[in-house]
């Protein structure tokens, strides 16, 4: 994946260009799951917790 960075001000202003960066990703993707929630971490076992 190949991104532009660069930082802002709250106003939209560029201070800084960092220009092109390559990101290299895993070679292995992570499986696709059709669950909710996505997985069982705290975070989402909490939501589904409060959900029922």
């Amino acid at each position: 994946m190949t991104l532009h960075v660069y930082r802002v001000t709250r106003d939209g202003a560029v201070t800084q260009d960092f220009g092109t960066v390559n990101v290299k990703g895993k070679e292995n993707a992570l499986p696709i799951r059709d669950a909710y929630p996505p997985c069982d971490c705290p975070r989402h076992r909490a939501a589904q917790a409060a959900a029922r």
